[in-house]
């Protein structure tokens, strides 16, 4: 394949507009938003675990082409069970 020469085109000015939007795009299969409403629980559960792996199989083929970048969201410390002396 000639994944060099796409990932150079994803470092120009347009490869980054592309990037951009092909990373909304993925995001965009990990919202709640996006799956809809079945009316039974196992039905519910199949849309769910489908969604989930789309999400997986989209990010794998991206970054056989890009880099993501690490979380940037900056997690509550309440999401912790580590204790620190200051929260005593």
């Amino acid at each position: 394949m000639a994944t060099e020469s796409i990932k150079q085109f994803l470092d120009s000015a347009t490869g980054l507009e592309l990037k951009e939007i092909l990373l909304a795009r993925l995001n965009e299969l990990k919202s709640i938003e996006n799956i809809s409403d079945k009316d039974t629980t196992a039905k519910q559960s199949l849309e769910v675990k489908a969604q989930k792996r789309a999400y997986a199989k989209l990010k794998e083929i991206l970054q056989d082409l890009m880099t993501f970048a690490g979380e940037t969201k900056k997690r509550d410390k309440r999401d912790s069970y580590a204790i620190n002396d200051e929260d005593l």
